[in-house]
C-alpha cells in the first residue's frame, strides 16, 4: 500500500513539475475540451427532443437521467473551468472524466448506434501529449462503456442483429419500431445482456483498442517532441546568450568613444561596423604609434561568426603588437603574414589596409594586403579612389612581399575606409551597391563630419538594399586632416 501511495505521490508530482513545459499547449487543450463538451450537451438535449418527439423509440425513464445527470456535469465541468481559467494542472483529468461518463450515458441510450463514442475520449486525451492522462483515458473507458453496455440492454435501443429468440416465435409489428415489437415478445433479459456484450461491446473494444494504441502514440510522441524541441530552445538560448556576450566582448576590442580625442585639434576621426550576424570577421583600429604618429587599420577575414570573430581579435593584436615595434606598414603586415601562414590550419585568411598618419604634416604611410581601395577627398574636390597597388591576403601564403606607398592629407582632406561589405551589398534583384553608389553617397554628405560622413553613407546604403538580407559585415571609418 506504501509502494503504490508513493507511485501515485511519485505521479502527481511529474504531472506538476511537466506543467509548466506544456502550459500553453493544456490551456489549448482545456479550451477544446470546454467546446467539445458543450457540442456533446448539445447532443444530448438533441437526443432528448428526438426521443419526445418520437424518433428515437426510447422512453422518457430511459432517456431523462442521462441527459439531467450529463448536461449538469458538463455546466459543472465548465463552470470549473472558467474558475480555475484553464490553468491547473488536474483539470485535464476532470474534463476527459467527464467526457467519458457523458458518453457512456449516450451509449447506454443508443447503444450500438454510439460505437464511436468509445473512441472519442481517447483520442481527445492524446490532445494534452501526457501518456499518463491517456492510460487513465482508456481505462476509465473501458470500465464506463462496459457498465453502460451491460445497462444498455435493458435500458437503450435494441439492434435486432443481437436478438435470438426461440424458434418458432413471431414478431408482430403494430406500426412503429421493430425494437418496440422486441419488447412485447419479452425477450429473456440475460440474452440481451450477453449479446449486448458479445455482439455490441466486444466489436467497439476492438476499435477503441486499436484506437487506444494510437492515441497512445500520439501523445509519447507529442511530448517526446515538446521535449526536445525544449531542449532546443534552451540550446539556441544559451547559444545566443553567448553570442550576445561575444558579440559586447568583440566590440569592447574596437575603438567605441566619441570623440576618440578630443583634445587633439589635428584630426577629426569616426568608424562603425555592422555585422552581418551576432559576430563578425571585420574590424577597425586607430591608435597612437607615439604623440605624432596614428595607425589606422581597417580589416576584413573570410568567412563569418564565431571563428572569424576569434582570426579577427587575434589579428588585431598581432597588428597592433609588431606596429608598436617595426612602426613600417610593409614590414608588420610581412611580419604577420608568416606568422598567421605557420599557424594556419583552417586556412583562413584577412584583408588589412594599414596605414600610419603624421598628424602634424598629413603625410600617410600605407600598407594593402588585398583590401579595398581607400577613398579620399581633397579639400574642395570629391571623393576618388586611391588606385593603391595590392599585396596578397594575409594568411595566403608565408612568402608574400609587401610595399609601402605614401600620400598626403591637407587641411579640410578627408581619408575614406571601408571592407567589402559596402559596395557588395546588393538589393532584392542581387545588384550591387557598388563604387558607384559608395562615391554618390560620400559626395552627397562630403562637407559633413566624419560621423555625418559614415551615417549618411550607411542610410544610404540600407536604402538600396531595402528588404534584401545582408549577408556581408559592414565596416567603415572616416578621418578628416584638421
Amino acid at each position: 500500500m506504501s509502494t503504490k501511495f508513493k507511485g501515485i505521490k511519485k505521479g502527481i508530482k511529474s504531472e506538476v513539475s511537466a506543467y509548466d513545459l506544456f502550459y500553453d499547449n493544456e490551456i489549448a487543450a482545456n479550451r477544446l475540451g470546454e467546446t467539445v463538451l458543450l457540442t456533446s450537451g448539445a447532443f444530448l438535449i438533441l437526443v432528448f427532443i428526438l426521443t419526445v418527439s418520437g424518433v428515437f423509440p426510447l422512453s422518457l425513464k430511459t432517456i431523462l437521467p442521462p441527459t439531467i445527470y450529463g448536461v449538469i456535469a458538463i455546466v459543472i465541468l465548465v463552470f470549473i473551468s472558467r474558475k480555475a481559467e484553464r490553468k491547473t494542472w488536474w483539470l485535464k483529468y476532470l474534463i476527459v472524466s467527464c467526457m467519458v461518463l457523458v458518453y457512456a450515458g449516450l451509449d447506454t441510450m443508443l447503444t450500438h448506434k454510439a460505437a464511436i463514442m468509445m473512441v472519442l475520449p481517447a483520442v481527445f486525451s492524446s490532445r494534452y501529449y501526457s501518456k499518463r492522462l491517456t492510460d487513465f483515458t482508456i481505462v476509465l473507458s473501458t470500465v464506463a462503456f462496459l457498465i453502460s453496455a451491460y445497462l444498455g440492454a435493458e435500458k437503450g435501443m435494441i439492434d435486432l442483429n443481437i436478438v435470438t429468440m426461440p424458434e418458432g416465435v413471431t414478431f408482430t409489428s403494430t406500426g412503429g419500431f421493430l425494437g418496440t415489437a422486441v419488447k412485447n415478445a419479452n425477450p429473456s433479459l440475460e440474452m440481451l445482456r450477453k449479446n449486448t456484450l458479445l455482439y455490441a461491446y466486444l466489436p467497439k473494444w476492438m476499435m477503441f483498442f486499436i484506437a487506444a494504441i494510437i492515441s497512445r502514440n500520439i501523445a509519447r510522441t507529442g511530448r517526446n517532441m515538446v521535449i526536445n524541441q525544449h531542449e532546443k530552445d534552451k540550446k539556441t538560448q544559451a547559444m545566443k546568450t553567448e553570442l550576445d556576450l561575444a558579440s559586447k566582448i568583440q566590440l569592447s576590442f574596437l575603438p567605441n568613444t566619441f570623440p576618440a580625442y578630443p583634445d587633439r585639434e589635428e584630426f577629426d576621426i569616426y568608424a562603425s561596423m555592422h555585422a552581418a550576424k551576432e559576430v563578425g570577421g571585420d574590424f577597425f583600429d586607430f591608435f597612437f604609434i607615439d604623440k605624432d604618429h596614428l595607425a589606422l587599420v581597417v580589416a576584413d577575414v573570410s568567412g563569418k561568426g564565431i571563428p572569424a570573430a576569434l582570426y579577427m581579435m587575434g589579428s588585431k593584436i598581432l597588428i597592433k603588437v609588431q606596429l608598436m615595434n617595426l612602426r613600417d606598414p610593409a614590414k608588420v603586415l610581412s611580419r604577420i603574414n608568416k606568422i598567421i601562414c605557420s599557424q594556419n590550419h583552417e586556412q583562413m585568411f584577412v584583408t588589412i589596409w594599414l596605414g600610419v598618419l603624421d598628424v602634424n604634416s598629413g603625410k600617410v604611410i600605407a600598407c594593402n594586403a588585398g583590401h579595398e581601395y581607400p577613398i579620399l577627398m581633397k579639400k574642395g574636390h570629391d571623393f576618388e579612389l586611391i588606385k593603391d597597388s595590392h599585396g596578397l591576403v594575409i594568411g595566403g601564403l608565408n612568402t608574400s612581399a609587401y610595399e609601402n606607398y605614401e600620400f598626403v592629407m591637407e587641411t579640410g582632406d578627408k581619408l575614406f575606409l571601408y571592407t567589402d561589405g559596402l559596395p557588395e551589398a546588393c538589393d532584392l534583384n542581387n545588384k550591387m551597391f557598388g563604387f558607384e553608389g559608395t562615391l554618390k553617397a560620400l559626395n552627397e554628405f562630403k562637407d559633413g563630419s566624419p560621423e555625418q560622413i559614415l551615417n549618411g553613407v550607411n542610410v544610404r546604403m540600407k536604402e538600396y538594399v531595402g528588404d534584401a538580407e545582408c549577408f556581408d559585415d559592414v565596416t567603415m571609418l572616416c578621418i578628416e586632416k584638421k
